[in-house]
């Protein structure tokens, strides 16, 4: 399963991403950030995740900790590709 997380900072852009080295850095085999990339607008980062599905990535989420670093959204996200097979097959 793929997510798209939404991060809005709560500390200073450099403790968020001494945090976020780590956080990448000590991820489970399982799970493959597959971009991450600093924003300008609503939200200060966004991440594209990989991973075996919603409970894996929870269980990393909550490992993470530290919510008073950042404020994120998580969402679940289909390829095209599979989301036009999908829109075909419906009947």
């Amino acid at each position: 399963m793929i997510a798209i997380v939404l991060v809005k900072f709560k500390k200073s852009a450099k403790e968020v991403a001494e945090y976020g080295n780590k956080v990448l850095k000590n991820a489970p085999k399982y799970i493959k950030v597959k971009a991450s990339y600093w924003t300008m607008g609503r939200y200060d980062a966004v991440w594209i995740i990989e991973a075996p599905n919603e409970e894996k990535l929870f269980e990393w989420f909550l490992k993470a900790g530290r919510i008073d670093i950042a404020k994120t959204e998580t969402m679940v996200a289909l390829t095209r590709e599979k989301a036009m097979k999908m829109i075909s097959s419906v009947k």
